[in-house]
This record gives C-alpha cells, sequence and structure tokens, in this order.
C-alpha cells in the first residue's frame, strides 16, 4: 500500500487559508530586497574603482556616454532629466555598465587587430610531389554469381 502525503501552505476551507501564502511571499520580496540594497552598496564602493578602470582602458567610452547625455537633454529634455537622474542615483550600475562596455569594445578591437595581422601574413608552406602509385589498387576479385532463383513473382519483377 502507498501512502501520499500533501503539503498545503493555506488551508482550502479556512477562511484565513490565505494568509500563509501571503506571508512567504512577503518573506521572498523582503530577502529579495536586502539582497538587492547589499549588492548595491557593495556596488557602491566599487564603481569609483571601475571608474578610474574604465578610464584607463578605454576614455572614450566615458566621453561618448557624457555625450550621449547631453544630446537627450538637448533633443528630449524629460528623457534627458531621466538619465541624469539615472546617472546621479544609479551610478554604481552606470560605473558598472561603462567598464564592461570599455572591456568588450577593447577585446573586440583586439580580435579585428588579430584578424588584420593574420591577413597580411603569408601561410607558410610546402610543395607536396604527387606520386599516383598509391592510388593503383590490386584488381578486383569479382565473386561467383549467385544462382538465380527459377521462380519470379509479380513483386520480384518490378525491380528488373
Amino acid at each position: 500500500m502507498t501512502i501520499y502525503k500533501e503539503y498545503r501552505v493555506g488551508g482550502g476551507n479556512s477562511p484565513f487559508g490565505f494568509l500563509g501564502p501571503l506571508l512567504i511571499l512577503a518573506v521572498f520580496f523582503t530577502a529579495l530586497f536586502f539582497l538587492a540594497k547589499g549588492l548595491f552598496w557593495i556596488f557602491s564602493w566599487i564603481a569609483p574603482v571601475l571608474l578610474i578602470v574604465t578610464l584607463i582602458i578605454d576614455h572614450q567610452v566615458v566621453v561618448d556616454f557624457f555625450k550621449f547625455v547631453w544630446k537627450l537633454l538637448k533633443e528630449n529634455t524629460v528623457m534627458g532629466i531621466l538619465a541624469v537622474l539615472l546617472v546621479f542615483f544609479g551610478y554604481p550600475i552606470v560605473a558598472g555598465y561603462l567598464f564592461f562596455k570599455a572591456l568588450g569594445k577593447r577585446s573586440i578591437k583586439k580580435v579585428i587587430e588579430n584578424v588584420e595581422k593574420e591577413k597580411n601574413t603569408y601561410t607558410e608552406y610546402e610543395e607536396v610531389v604527387e606520386d599516383d602509385s598509391f592510388l593503383e589498387l590490386p584488381p578486383l576479385k569479382k565473386q561467383a554469381e549467385a544462382p538465380k532463383q527459377s521462380k519470379s513473382n509479380e513483386y520480384d519483377d518490378m525491380f528488373k
């Protein structure tokens, strides 16, 4: 005899059955909030270092980003103000974004340089003298044909 166990968080017939799942949901989102808050705090300490490293790797990324924000302020003022607020309050995220953008730009630049270098160099080779003797095969021995069946039917006649 098999016994099945069923675990239910909310009571099916109880008027307070919704409290269990609601409590679990509240605990989950509270834990998620404190995790995000801790990560943002860590990123806020790392952000200045990332910004300096980004400037060392490729300063043009930072310059282009601020040109983009300035252009956004000129063309679409509301979105420009939102971008400035994002840069001000979310500077750890912006610094991380700029850092990874600089790293990506640098790696793409290296790949392009390697391709250009390989394109401008000759491949070393050696001439191979063709020898056709290795292609000579011994004569094929013919096998004796199997005796043909004397009885034929319509199905076999289709393949003749």
